[in-house]
């Protein structure tokens, strides 16, 4: 048991990592008005597709840590909340499923666009809708996901309250996908402070 929540607790600090380093790409090596304009993308994708690729390996190391936190979380709150805990666990592996679809269908199309002599409107929609749709289902579904997990955790008492709230909070922010990079913003703090937790627990057992 001490193993598990130690591993639970490291995944967590990655996550916080992989939360970091995804907002440096988006903001610094992609830009957010790349991110907004689907020309931008196809250009990017054609002249310096490194900050698009390294952005979908990201997603897939998220997609990988995820599974190892909601299994954490599962096991430690499905004895309190059994029926809850168990569609907050369908939310959160349907999310995984989401983003990770969102990561191979926008690396096919990077490398579609990659490959083209110059990029076309219609190149450019596909590319947009590829990522946008997927991303907003892996958004929402993840909101869902943290509200369920937060409300189990309060009702349990298995984690602390404030935390618990953090984590209500960003699901209900989740399900605006526009605040989407708020939310990655908050889960660095989430992350760690989960982390914190598992991690002393496991030491302390």
């Amino acid at each position: 048991m001490a193993d598990i929540q130690k591993l639970a607790g490291m995944a967590a600090f990655i996550n916080a990592a992989v939360a970091v380093t995804t907002l440096m790409v988006a903001v610094f090596a992609i830009g957010l008005s790349a991110l907004a304009d689907p020309n931008k993308l196809v250009d990017l994708a054609i002249h310096n597709p490194r900050p698009l690729l390294v952005q979908d390996f990201l997603k897939l190391v998220s997609a990988a840590i995820s599974c190892v936190l909601i299994l954490a979380l599962c096991n430690r709150l499905r004895c309190h909340t059994p029926k809850s805990i168990l569609v907050a666990t369908v939310f959160g592996f349907s999310a995984v499923i989401c983003l990770v679809a969102n990561a191979a269908l926008s690396l096919h199309a990077i490398f579609q666009v990659a490959s083209a002599t110059e990029g076309t409107p219609a190149a450019g929609d596909r590319l947009n809708s590829l990522i946008g749709l997927l991303a907003i289902a892996t958004i929402m579904l993840d909101g869902c996901w943290f509200l369920l997990v937060s409300l189990a955790a309060l009702k349990s008492d298995r984690l602390p309250k404030s935390l618990s709230y953090l984590g209500l909070g960003m699901g209900v922010l989740s399900l605006v996908p526009p605040l989407g990079i708020v939310v990655l913003f908050l889960s660095i703090l989430w992350s760690v402070w989960l982390g914190q937790i598992l991690w002393q627990e496991g030491q302390a057992s």
